[in-house]
């Protein structure tokens, strides 16, 4: 029985050793993926900060202003405008499309679809920081405690540069982890509330559009958002 528990657990000993490696890889990985969202955090709040101060945001409040041919330039200049969010440009893109090639009775719903399309992605967008939030952690835990079962046999034998060597390792992925988890944390935060701000622009010129072309359409709420939400109290 003991050199059946002994194989077991040389088994599962061999198995952590070959985690090591691709644990640590992983939340190098992860460290650099935060910092790419850290980097596009810092570009949304640059792009929010010229919409405060520049004309961009008059060019949404004017739109309402706007029929026929006036309507239509209004939307060609908010999809022209670098200062605006990509995905409200995208939008207004592919608004313009379905203006020109689509028929009347069928635009309230594809207007809809192509407001649905803009809040799943916006909140895919946020799913792929939040994945951080948790795996930060748990590969800082994980790279923690695999070099553990090494340095306590070095310590056995007096080995102690092997298990200083094994400690840095362990202490370190324990900080990175941490790092990775609390930024992803504050970026989710971030990208959520500018998700928010991009969704309720294009719901403004969703009804903008429709009521110029008096088109019904019915109150849509913040599904994904709401989710989002939801996602970010159980957090």
């Amino acid at each position: 029985m003991d050199l059946a528990n002994w194989g077991v657990g040389q088994f599962v000993y061999r198995v952590s050793l070959l985690l090591l490696y691709p644990t640590l890889v992983l939340l190098s990985l992860g460290f650099l993926k935060t910092m790419w969202h850290l980097g596009e955090l810092v570009h949304d709040t640059w792009l929010g900060r010229s919409r405060r101060n520049m004309q961009t945001g008059r060019q949404l409040r004017d739109l309402a202003l706007g029929e026929g041919k006036s309507l239509a330039r209004s939307l060609e200049a908010l999809a022209e405008s670098r200062r605006q969010h990509p995905q409200l440009r995208r939008f207004v893109q592919n608004l313009l499309e379905e203006l020109d090639r689509g028929t009347r009775a069928t635009l309230p719903a594809r207007l809809d679809h192509l407001v649905a399309q803009v809040e799943a992605e916006l909140a895919r967008d946020v799913n792929r920081v939040r994945v951080l939030v948790r795996l930060g952690p748990l590969l800082g835990l994980a790279g923690t405690l695999i070099p553990l079962g090494p340095a306590l046999m070095a310590l056995s034998e007096g080995d102690l540069s092997s298990l200083s060597a094994q400690l840095v390792v362990a202490f370190s992925t324990t900080v990175v982890g941490l790092l990775v988890g609390g930024m992803s944390y504050l970026v989710s935060i971030a990208r959520a509330h500018t998700g928010d701000l991009v969704v309720s622009d294009i719901e403004l010129v969703a009804a903008v559009v429709s009521m110029s072309l008096g088109l019904p359409r019915e109150h849509r709420t913040n599904e994904p958002n709401a989710r989002l939400e939801a996602e970010e109290v159980s957090a």
